[in-house]
C-alpha cells in the first residue's frame, strides 16, 4: 500500500493520519503503543509493539528449560540454545550427583560464551542468562574479527621466521578470542533475523552474507592457529626451514594480507570496481597454486612434514579470502564490458 498524506497542525504540532486498514490489521487503536524508527535515508517506520515486545518497548525474556541426562549434552544444549537467541537457560538434572561435572563444563562455556552467567543454583537444576546488551554494533564486531584474524597469520609467519615458540603460543590463544566474536555474533545476528520487524528488508541479505563473512573469517583463525601449531613442533622437533623456499611462501603471504587489509576489512565500506574485484580474487588462487605447488615438492622429498603443513594453512587462508570476496557486491558501471 502506498499513499500520499498531508500534514496537519493540531495545537502547535505536527500528525498524520494512521491508515485504517493498517490499524485494522494489526489490532490498533486510541492509546495503542508504537515504535517510531527514523532511518538513515530520511525515511520514517512505525511499528506496532508486538512479537515479544512489551508495550513499554523492552524485549521480553525468552526462556527455554533442557532437562540434562547426560553431562556430555550440557555444552552443545547451551551452545544451541544460546545461538538460537534464548536469554533465560534452566538446566535441570534427574540427579544431583552430575552437579559438579556440568558445572566444570559450564564453566568452560562461559569462557567461550560472550555474556553467559550463572544466575542461580539448586539441587537439580541451574539458570543461566545472558547478560551481553542486545544492542550492538555487529560492523564493529565483525571489523574486531577481522583485525584478530590478521594478527594471527602475520604473528604465525613471524614466529616462524624467529623460530618464537612464545609467540606462536600467544597466536592459539587468540583463537578462543575469535570464536567468542563468532558465536556472540551469530547469536545477534539471529535474533535480528528473527525480529523482521525490526530490520529493513534490504539489510536482511547484508545480515545473511554477513553471517557467512564471520564464518570465513573464523576459518581463517583456525587456520592461523594450525600454523602456529606447525611453528611449535618445527621448533620443537629442532627442524629447519627451507630458506630456500622463504621468500616465495613471504611474498605470497605478503600479496594476501594485502588483499585482505585493503579490500576484505573495508567490505562494507565501499564497493569495490568489478575489475579491480576479479583481479583480487585472480590473486588469491595464484598465490594458492604457488603455495601448494612448493608444498608437494617439499613433500616429495619425504622431509618437513610440519614445514608442509604451515603451507596447508596458508593456502586455505588464501582460499578463505577469495571466498570473503566473492560476497563483496561489485561496482559496475552501466557500460562496463566483461571479457575473458
Amino acid at each position: 500500500m502506498k499513499k500520499v498524506y498531508r500534514l496537519q497542525a493540531i495545537g502547535g504540532s505536527i500528525y498524520v493520519a494512521l491508515p485504517k486498514e493498517w490499524l485494522k490489521r494489526f489490532n490498533l487503536d486510541k492509546g495503542s503503543a508504537v515504535e517510531v524508527i527514523v532511518d538513515s535515508d530520511r525515511g520514517l517506520k512505525i511499528l506496532p509493539l508486538e512479537r515479544g515486545v512489551s508495550q513499554e518497548g523492552v524485549s521480553k525474556n525468552l526462556e527455554i528449560e533442557i532437562f540434562v541426562e547426560k553431562p556430555a549434552e550440557v555444552f552443545t544444549s547451551l551452545l544451541t540454545a544460546y545461538l538460537r537467541g534464548f536469554d533465560t537457560i534452566t538446566l535441570k538434572f534427574s540427579s544431583g550427583n552430575v552437579e559438579k561435572e556440568v558445572k566444570d563444563i559450564i564453566d568452560n562455556a562461559k569462557e567461550l560464551l560472550l555474556g553467559l552467567e550463572t544466575v542461580d543454583t539448586g539441587s537439580n537444576y541451574i539458570v543461566l542468562k545472558i547478560l551481553a546488551s542486545e544492542d550492538v554494533d555487529i560492523d564493529q564486531l565483525v571489523k574486531n574479527m577481522h583485525k584478530i584474524a590478521r594478527s594471527m597469520y602475520l604473528d604465525s609467519l613471524q614466529a616462524l621466521e624467529q623460530r618464537d615458540v612464545e609467540l606462536a603460543k600467544a597466536v592459539t590463544l587468540r583463537d578462543r578470542d575469535i570464536n567468542r566474536l563468532y558465536f556472540y555474533i551469530t547469536r545477534a545476528i539471529r535474533k535480528k533475523i528473527l525480529s523482521p520487524e525490526s530490520v529493513e528488508p534490504r539489510n536482511l541479505l547484508k545480515l545473511i552474507d554477513m553471517r557467512m563473512l564471520i564464518k570465513f573469517i573464523e576459518s581463517i583463525g583456525d587456520e592461523a592457529k594450525n600454523a602456529a601449531l606447525s611453528v611449535i613442533e618445527m621448533a620443537l622437533k629442532g627442524l629447519k626451514t627451507p630458506n630456500e623456499y622463504m621468500d616465495t611462501v613471504k611474498e605470497g603471504i605478503t600479496k594476501i594480507d594485502g588483499v585482505y587489509k585493503t579490500a576484505v576489512m573495508k567490505a562494507y565500506d565501499k564497493a569495490l570496481d568489478i575489475t579491480e574485484l576479479r583481479e583480487y580474487m585472480k590473486l588469491c588462487s595464484l598465490v594458492k597454486d604457488t603455495l601448494r605447488h612448493i608444498r608437494i615438492r617439499i613433500a616429495e622429498q619425504g622431509t618437513l612434514y610440519w614445514f608442509t603443513e604451515f603451507l596447508r594453512s596458508y593456502e586455505n587462508i588464501a582460499m578463505n579470502v577469495y571466498d570473503i570476496l566473492s560476497l563483496m557486491p561489485p561496482e559496475i558501471a552501466p557500460t562496463t564490458m566483461i571479457y575473458e
